[in-house]
């Protein structure tokens, strides 16, 4: 299929798509008459005069065609132009989210005097469009108030619910969402809730205020009958005007607890929960930029690190001392190699030496604090705790060189990696300005092991551990000691043990 084919059937599949959409909102707002229809003939059959049908079907299909037509064409002409491309959704925001009430207005607008025709026609005289049988007054009010305050409701329960659909389509296909928010959830709920208690008992009162008799079982039959089914038809649309919001929401909030940030979720109404669907996307959005923010600037320190910093709302790593231990490595002969590659290799090669010993630090719980040129400096107990840190950094310096043993695009080179390893009292702190913070170590442990990474020269070897680390990782029975030396920078000398496979 050529790109032009597949463009045309897309733009086929959208315009359908589209005529869907303002088919199904003329279909909702045509279903009070079509109960309007259920009613006429049920009307007609009870009193067997199926003559009486024509001219109120016909006055109710004007009214339909020519009043709620004309309205609804209106209404929905802004969706119309929106999925044509002619205006912007801001433009046409409070068009969609006012919709409900709009097309009550219209409703009632259309519907209230042709229901006043039918109830009020034979009172004064009109030769058409009125009952079969007079009516008293009280039944006649009732009947005209119930009706309409039917019609009116099962209106905007119904359009609420073609707009979440509406909402939801623009949002799957547009990527828009409504973001005002003047509608009241509580008012529409008690709207619903007082109509339901009180339709049936003002008919039933009335009723029993106006006929007696076999008249009064009649009329009392038939608007029970109907608040029945009035009701039937009111709580389904309400259900799914209503629920679908809250269902929806709670099958976000699950995605969310099983940390996938990436859901979002249309808001298809304009009250508070509407208002809530869009903090939930905000908080989503949070959510995901707060994880994005984890695992880029766990790219520069270590993931738990980044963790730490970011639940601490001052952004910063607790300072404290406390007992560490240090390492530095360093890459043997990096100047000679690097001077004969082009500097594309050289990155090449640095990148495969650090993929193959950050991982390695960090599976024994330490944490990278800096890149070195071409080494770099890991600490284990600061700043995250780690019991039996001297053993981790002992376990973590075999374990790079193991790995890099294995590594082909080091093998090629020839790299040797050597590494110095201290333990002592450390100061860890976060110094900087408001703008820059770095998180650093401080003492002269942090010398030691410097100078200690240093002496692998003078001795021939690619770890060396001081004493007080072998001793407090209980390891002097495999660690071969190498005697005295004295470190730059350090008062007195300390004894070096070279750190073997085993």
């Amino acid at each position: 299929m050529t790109a032009t084919t597949e463009a045309s059937s897309s733009a086929a599949s959208s315009s359908a798509i589209g005529a869907s959409v303002i088919r199904d909102y003329y279909l909702a707002m045509a279903v009070p008459f079509v109960i309007d229809l259920i009613t006429l003939l049920v009307y007609a059959g009870i009193n067997r005069a199926p003559y009486f049908l024509p001219m109120p079907l016909g006055i109710s299909a004007a009214f339909l065609l020519v009043g709620v037509g004309t309205g609804a064409y209106y209404l929905i002409r802004p969706v119309k132009r929106f999925l044509a491309g002619e205006v912007d959704f801001a433009d046409i925001e409070h068009s969609i989210s006012s919709l409900p009430r709009r097309s009550c207005a219209v409703m009632a607008v259309c519907y209230g005097p042709m229901l006043a025709l039918r109830y009020f026609a034979r009172r004064f005289e009109f030769g058409f469009g009125g009952l079969l049988q007079d009516t008293a007054w009280i039944d006649s009010v009732a009947s005209f108030l119930v009706g309409t305050g039917f019609t009116v409701l099962l209106t905007f329960f119904m359009v609420s619910a073609y707009l979440d659909g509406l909402c939801e389509h623009l949002f799957a296909a547009r990527g828009v969402n409504l973001g005002v928010f003047h509608g009241k959830f509580s008012r529409k709920i008690a709207y619903a809730l007082l109509f339901a208690a009180f339709a049936a008992m003002i008919q039933l009162a009335a009723d029993i205020l106006s006929y007696e008799g076999a008249r009064l079982i009649k009329e009392a039959t038939i608007d029970i009958v109907a608040s029945v089914s009035g009701t039937v038809f009111i709580y389904f649309w309400i259900s799914r005007a209503l629920t679908r919001p809250i269902v929806r929401l709670d099958h976000g909030m699950h995605l969310v607890a099983k940390d996938d940030y990436s859901v979002r979720l249309p808001v298809t109404s304009d009250d508070e929960m509407g208002h809530a669907v869009s903090r939930f996307n905000k908080m989503v959005e949070g959510l995901s930029e707060r994880e994005y923010l984890r695992d880029t600037f766990g790219k520069y320190v270590s993931p738990s690190v980044a963790t730490a910093i970011l639940g601490n709302r001052t952004g910063r790593v607790a300072d404290r001392t406390d007992e560490a231990t240090l390492m530095f490595t360093d890459i043997e002969g990096f100047t000679g190699w690097s001077e004969r590659l082009p500097p594309t290799e050289v990155a090449r090669v640095l990148n495969a030496y650090l993929a193959a010993v950050v991982p390695a630090i960090q599976r024994h719980g330490g944490v990278v604090n800096s890149f070195i040129g071409d080494g770099l400096f890991a600490s284990f107990n600061l700043p995250l705790p780690l019991p039996d840190h001297a053993a981790a950094a002992l376990r973590a310096a075999l374990d790079i060189q193991g790995t890099l043993a294995q590594s082909a695009a080091v093998g090629k080179i020839g790299l040797r990696t050597r590494i110095g390893i201290n333990t002592g009292p450390v100061i860890g702190v976060t110094i900087g300005t408001e703008n820059r913070l770095n998180y650093t170590l401080l003492g002269d442990a942090v010398n030691i092991a410097s100078r200690v990474e240093q002496l692998n020269k003078e001795f021939g070897t690619t770890i060396l551990a001081t004493e007080s680390t072998v001793r407090a990782a209980g390891a002097f029975a495999t660690c071969r000691p190498l005697g005295e030396t004295d470190v730059r920078g350090h008062a007195g000398n300390i004894v070096v043990y070279s750190v073997d496979p085993p």
